[in-house]
């Protein structure tokens, strides 16, 4: 007995089958046989797996909205097909709203409609062969089948800027076959695209290219054809693969290409030495209190105001996803009023640093300069309670020298 996975959607979704196939076989004691489409062959030989190309059975079912609401797709490990996809919804009931939640990605989704532990890790796929990455060279894929592409002037601004840079910038071109653009991506120093599955497979699969996400905004402007009301969490390499890796994310709207332009020309990507390191980067969630995020979020708004160009890149990552977190939660009017006077507070502070560190270095002794240092941490301590207290925190900064 074979089963059969069949596989609907695109690349991504191809690539996270084929990543939990054998696992998929360890756990249900059945051999697996992948079943997709001539196109994303490619994928599934990145991969040690049994594969079935067979156009027409995934026609059928990925253009029939009544099969795909009447079929009975159950995983019976008989050896049936199994549309291994959210869209039939008697089986799944649509487990992709899930990936729209913080903490779930689309490999838990897939995990979900395989019936696998939800820890199961993803296998790592063979990177294509390719030519030992030239320096200096970048690969820009500007489409994606599943991400408008509303702002084609970006990536034209983008490449101009990129080549005055010194770089040699290569844009995707849609006639190369998957197989190639792939083998083009690992053979390319870096490769800065929207959330696709291609990208995601360039991250998860840990090619040896840089990344860098740059995303077309759809915030308050959602098409009904796609899933997500908001660009992020999509956004997040996290969000395909429960992961991180050490890839640059923006978002792209029409009043802020000159500003990511310069972000992705001069940012960390940029300066970095080559060779890359492709592995999983180190983040750690923890509970913090509105006052504590808000805080933090102050110091990085201040940052990126003040630092720099090359300070300012080295923070932009971290900036940005504060920002993306403090635009999705619900703070009540006085919070906010609170936290802009944290940005005043420590844009202040960072004034006052600005002299008070240089002449303590010198053997300055600064008494006045340490005492207001002392007065305002004492200002933003209560103001980081105030906004607790309007937030209905269930704890709050304690300091023993200030009462």
């Amino acid at each position: 007995m074979m089963q059969q996975l069949v596989v609907l959607g695109g690349t991504g979704d191809a690539y996270l089958i084929c990543a939990l196939a054998g696992a998929f076989e360890r756990h249900h004691h059945v051999p697996v046989t992948v079943v997709l489409r001539s196109g994303l062959r490619a994928v599934a030989d990145l991969f040690n797996v049994r594969i079935m190309v067979d156009d027409g059975l995934v026609a059928r079912a990925e253009q029939n909205p009544e099969f795909q609401k009447t079929h009975d797709n159950i995983l019976l490990i008989d050896g049936s097909p199994f549309y291994a996809h959210p869209c039939f919804v008697r089986s799944h009931i649509r487990v992709d709203k899930l990936t729209t939640k913080p903490d779930a990605s689309q490999a838990d989704m897939y995990r979900m409609i395989l019936r696998l532990s939800h820890d199961t890790p993803l296998a790592l796929p063979r990177v294509p062969d390719h030519a030992p990455a030239e320096p200096g060279t970048a690969l820009m894929v500007t489409e994606s089948t599943s991400w408008p592409n509303t702002q084609p002037a970006f990536w034209s601004a983008l490449a101009e800027a990129l080549r005055a840079a010194g770089r040699h910038v290569t844009m995707n071109d849609r006639a190369w076959p998957l197989a190639e653009l792939l083998a083009r991506c690992a053979g390319t120093e870096w490769v800065i695209g929207p959330q696709c599955g291609v990208m995601s497979i360039l991250c998860t699969g840990e090619f040896p290219c840089r990344k860098t996400l740059a995303t077309p905004n759809i915030d308050g402007n959602r098409r009904p054809e796609y899933l997500a009301d908001e660009t992020y969490p999509y956004g997040y390499v996290t969000k395909f693969a429960n992961t991180d890796y050490d890839v640059e994310e923006f978002k792209i709207a029409a009043e802020t290409h000159a500003y990511v332009v310069a972000a992705i020309v001069g940012g960390a990507n940029a300066r970095r030495l080559w060779p890359h390191d492709p592995r999983p980067v180190t983040t750690i969630s923890v509970p913090l209190t509105p006052g504590d995020f808000l805080d933090r979020l102050a110091v990085l708004a201040i940052k990126h105001d003040r630092l720099p160009p090359a300070g300012r890149a080295a923070i932009e990552r971290e900036y940005l996803r504060h920002r993306e977190l403090y635009r999705q939660t619900r703070l009540p009017p006085e919070a906010v009023a609170l936290y802009e006077k944290l940005v005043d507070l420590h844009g202040a502070n960072f004034d006052l640093l600005q002299q008070m560190v240089p002449a303590a270095l010198n053997g300055g002794t600064g008494v006045e300069a340490h005492v207001a240092a002392v007065r305002s941490n004492r200002q933003r301590v209560a103001l980081k309670r105030e906004i607790d207290d309007a937030c209905h925190s269930p704890y709050a900064e304690v300091k023993t020298y200030y009462g």
